[in-house]
């Protein structure tokens, strides 16, 4: 008589990554170029932007020591 095959280890494929694994490095990558184009186009407001009548430092026209 032949001795029973005895099982050591059962091979199984793993499941199929979901789609967030799948896509999360692209996602990622996605939102970080929109948040960067925000920031760069002027973020949360334009308030550094100087108002239009604000008065700007000139030349002097006075001769101090000629």
């Amino acid at each position: 008589m032949t001795k029973p095959v005895r099982v050591e280890y059962v091979l199984s494929k793993p499941s199929a990554p979901s789609w967030w694994r799948r896509n999360r490095h692209l996602v990622l990558l996605v939102v970080g170029l929109i948040v960067g184009a925000w920031l760069v186009d002027g973020g949360p407001g334009d308030a550094a932007a100087p108002a239009p009548d604000q008065p700007r430092p000139t030349r002097s026209t006075v001769s101090g020591d000629r």
